[in-house]
């Protein structure tokens, strides 16, 4: 088994009429299975997890679970929450359907908030002393503020069940004061870009939304970087952030172009597009987004592509 770890935040898939697709989802949860990828469910934004109700969320963990654990790591990824009691709500939720480990954001950005160091110190003590399970906790800027390094470490050193740090939309930097301040033994994750040296500084896997479309790409990048053929893995960094950089088109937030790219390839759940307030585009602006990401000419896609009858790009050398 490869050394570096993936997780991606998978979507989640409704049917044409807007309800949890459970069968869609195994379907589409194997694609992961089948490139080794580890997932974490009901994310916020590319999980859609602040549309689900409680219970679709217990759905969602309980396929989840059921169709991955022993095979890839299966995590949740709750949205973040405006108290200390929602949280810990949440969390307990995903605990009770067996997910390996749950994601804890710090207290959500909302009407403008912005915890002191005192109050944020609180929430964490609050959640943490509630919650003795397997933990992430995250530092990523979309709660609305940046979580202090100290702060951060200040946690994971106090409590023990914080088994990992995820690190999206931070500085290296940050990574840096981050694994100083940190005195033991803790798993940090970093997203692609720079993904070279923050691994080579002491991440052991990457945070890939964007792998909802290309999983194995993702999985071939790493499996090179753990064989050290550092000389094959520069093509296909530079076709991921190529892919990367077209999909920020449609950001912010992941939710858009992971529904447009699963309709357009036609993958498992793809019909059923996004929830409310999400809506997917008209025909025109799907059709635009299509040509646009099969000129990426990039191969997972030009296969599922081919699997979906899309007609590619005749390529001028």
């Amino acid at each position: 088994m490869p050394n570096i770890k993936l997780m991606c935040r998978t979507a989640t898939t409704f049917t044409k009429t807007g309800e949890l697709d459970e069968d869609a989802l195994r379907q589409y949860l194997q694609r992961f299975i089948d490139a080794r990828l580890g997932v974490y469910l009901g994310s916020g934004g590319s999980g859609e997890g602040h549309t689900l109700t409680h219970d679709e969320l217990r759905r969602v963990y309980r396929v989840g679970v059921a169709a991955c654990k022993g095979k890839i790591a299966v995590y949740a990824n709750p949205p973040e929450q405006y108290s200390a009691r929602l949280t810990i709500e949440q969390t307990r939720l995903a605990m009770e359907c067996g997910v390996e480990v749950v994601n804890i954001y710090a207290l959500a950005g909302l009407h403008n908030m912005r915890p002191t160091d005192l109050e944020l110190i609180a929430y964490y003590d609050s959640v943490l002393s509630a919650i003795d399970y397997p933990v992430a906790l995250a530092a990523q800027p979309l709660v609305g503020y940046m979580v202090k390094p100290k702060i951060l470490a200040d946690m994971v050193n106090r409590y023990k069940q914080v088994v990992e740090v995820n690190l999206t939309g931070v500085t290296d930097n940050y990574f840096l004061q981050l694994r100083e301040l940190v005195d033991r033994d803790v798993d940090f994750y970093v997203p692609i870009t720079a993904s070279l040296h923050t691994l080579s500084l002491g991440a052991v896997g990457l945070l890939a939304t964007e792998a909802n479309l290309i999983p194995k790409t993702y999985r071939l990048y790493m499996d090179l970087y753990d064989q050290r053929k550092y000389d094959e893995m520069g093509p296909v960094y530079a076709d991921i952030k190529r892919y990367v950089d077209y999909m920020s088109n449609w950001n912010p937030g992941p939710t858009r172009w992971i529904k447009m790219g699963m309709r357009a390839l036609k993958l498992p759940g793809g019909e059923g597009g996004m929830r409310e307030p999400y809506h997917m585009p008209p025909e025109a602006e799907m059709q635009k987004f299509t040509d646009g990401m099969l000129r990426l000419g990039l191969a997972e896609i030009n296969e599922q592509a081919r699997a979906a009858g899309l007609t590619l790009p005749v390529r001028i050398e």
